[in-house]
Order: structure tokens, then C-alpha cells, then sequence
């Protein structure tokens, strides 16, 4: 599920409004003892990220979540430099020296499947609830919070903390395949590194 660009932040009493990491979006799956972290391209995240595969491993159950990867607190072109350069050591070597120097971390947003069950036609209030329940916040694995109601608000905290942007959610919205106006992103202009602006799909 994809969101939408939109220029201007709004608030509104059906939404929820999440602070945008600047990172990798990606899905963790748990099976058993199997864990795999993959790219929105499919690209397998395990290899480079071991202390994120591992900490996923510890977690009970199995389940799908959404998920950003990304370094520190995800915001700024120090961090994200910082993750490139983890995406870039493959050598087995190497990757325990770029565990220490840069850990990793994932910023957990919605969950689509808990055991056996398909949570994608539930709303995202409740598949939230699902989330905050399967696990406890570590170094590693964090569930993002988000704010009701007031995005305008949130919006100037994402200006003042120099956040890559932000993301409003329908709440009663459910999981689904590709781009969808239920989720919507607003960029911050004033975001420190200008590349991850970029262009997008607008709903205005």
C-alpha cells in the first residue's frame, strides 16, 4: 500500500498522521524460526541487516509487518548516508564492523497478517492495535506512534525537527494492493537532504 503526494498538510477527526523516516520501506515476514526483511523492489535486506533479522527472530509468532528501515532516528543525510553505506557491505568481513559502527533499526507501522489470520480487511485502527500488542519497543525494533486529528500540528513538528515529511491515514481504511488515497504523504520543503523529495504521484 502506497501513499499518495499532496502538497498541503490538513487536519481532520477520520485521519491519524505519522511522522515520514527517511529509510528503506520494506516488509519483515516471520515464520517459525524463518525471518525475511525485503525491499518494496524485492531486494533481500538479511544479508546486511543481521541485528534487524535477529531481533525479528525474537519476537513471538508469526506475522507480516510494514515497516521503514533505517539508521538513528531516520531524518537527516548523516543517517541516510549511514544506511547506504550498511545496504553496501555485503562482504561477511566486514558487515559485524558496520553493525557497531551504524545500527540499524525498524520503524514498524502496520501489520497484515498475525499467525494465521489476514488482517488487511481490517481497519487500520485495529490492525494498529494488532501491532502495538506484538511486541515491545528495543534499539532495534520500534512501532511508529502516530497522532489523531490534528496534521497541521504534527506537520510543524515534522518542519521544526527536520523530518523528510509526513504521512495521514484514513482510520477506518483498509489494506490494499498499489497507490491508494487513504494513505497520503506530504513532503517537508524544507527537508535537510532535498534528494529525498523527489517527485511523486499528487492528489491535488
Amino acid at each position: 500500500m502506497h501513499a499518495t503526494l499532496r502538497r498541503r498538510p490538513f487536519s481532520h477527526d477520520d485521519w491519524l498522521y505519522e511522522w515520514k523516516v527517511d529509510g528503506f520501506r520494506c516488509l519483515v515476514d516471520k515464520w517459525g524460526d524463518k525471518v525475511a526483511i525485503t525491499s518494496r523492489q524485492g531486494k533481500p535486506f538479511n544479508h546486511s541487516f543481521p541485528e534487524i533479522a535477529e531481533a525479528v527472530a525474537a519476537v513471538p509468532g508469526d506475522f507480516v509487518w510494514d515497516s521503514e528501515l533505517a539508521i538513528g532516528d531516520g531524518r537527516g543525510a548523516t543517517a541516510f548516508g549511514q544506511l547506504m553505506e550498511r545496504l553496501s557491505t555485503t562482504s561477511p568481513r566486514n558487515i559485524p564492523a558496520a553493525v557497531r559502527r551504524h545500527p540499524a533499526r525498524i520503524f514498524v507501522f502496520d501489520m497484515l497478517l498475525s499467525g494465521k489470520r489476514d488482517l488487511r480487511q481490517l481497519e487500520l485502527t485495529e490492525r494498529k492495535a494488532h501491532l502495538r500488542d506484538a511486541f515491545d519497543n528495543t534499539e532495534r525494533l520500534v512501532y511508529l506512534t502516530d497522532v489523531e486529528c490534528v496534521g497541521e500540528l504534527v506537520f510543524e513538528q515534522v518542519k521544526i525537527h527536520d523530518f523528510e515529511g509526513m504521512v495521514a491515514k484514513r482510520k477506518s481504511s483498509i489494506y490494499t494492493r498499489g497507490r491508494s488515497l487513504n494513505w497520503i504523504k506530504i513532503k517537508n520543503p524544507d527537508y535537510s537532504r532535498p534528494a529525498a523529495l523527489g517527485f511523486g504521484h499528487t492528489g491535488e
